[in-house]
């Protein structure tokens, strides 16, 4: 209503600037119409309760913004809450990276280990097999070398006894050397 009477009182203010002679309240005055036009458009307007609508719109407006306010704070403490969850998570994440890092090092080390053990066991067997083969080679070497001395000395023996004995006595003599030695070495 203030706004209403400050209205008016700047719409007549031109009144006191008139002389004694003049008359502002005539149809020929512009500013006496213009003036009563104004005074009746906001005459109209307040039957009408324009100011009330336009105060309503308002408050609606007003009550909208803060609606709008109040989902966005909600908004922004269910944003916070989540942020907040996502990284306890993250925390939570990192630390079991760290665990399965931490186990697949120890894993790592004790497969490392084993594999070690297994590898010297290997080796130890292959030396074993190649130490039994060589014994086995050699085993083998002794048995051809006593037998080609064997055969080596009967046919020396052979030879001294044909070169020394009669032609009779030979054959005999050989067969029973023979027979002895193959008994003696076999």
């Amino acid at each position: 209503m203030r706004k209403f009477l400050f209205i008016v009182a700047f719409t007549l203010y031109p009144l006191s600037s008139y002389a004694a002679g003049d008359v502002f309240f005539s149809l020929r005055n512009t500013n006496f119409i213009v003036s009563l036009s104004f005074v009746l458009f906001i005459g109209i307007l307040l039957y009408l309760k324009v100011p009330n609508l336009l105060a309503g719109l308002l408050d609606k407006r007003a009550d909208g913004i803060r609606t709008e306010l109040d989902e966005a704070k909600k908004l922004r403490e269910e944003a916070q809450t989540l942020l907040a969850s996502y990284e306890r998570k993250q925390k939570e994440i990192a630390k079991q990276a760290e665990r399965i890092i931490k186990n697949a090092k120890e894993e790592a080390k004790a497969v490392a280990a084993q594999a070690q053990k297994d590898l010297e066991i290997s080796i130890e067997r292959r030396t074993q097999a190649a130490v039994e083969q060589l014994e086995s080679a050699e085993a083998a070497a002794i048995l051809e070398i006593r037998d080609t001395a064997i055969s080596v000395a009967v046919a020396v023996a052979a030879e001294v006894i044909q070169n020394h004995s009669k032609e009779a006595d030979q054959d005999t003599f050989l067969e029973k050397s023979i027979i002895e030695v193959s008994k003696k070495l076999h």
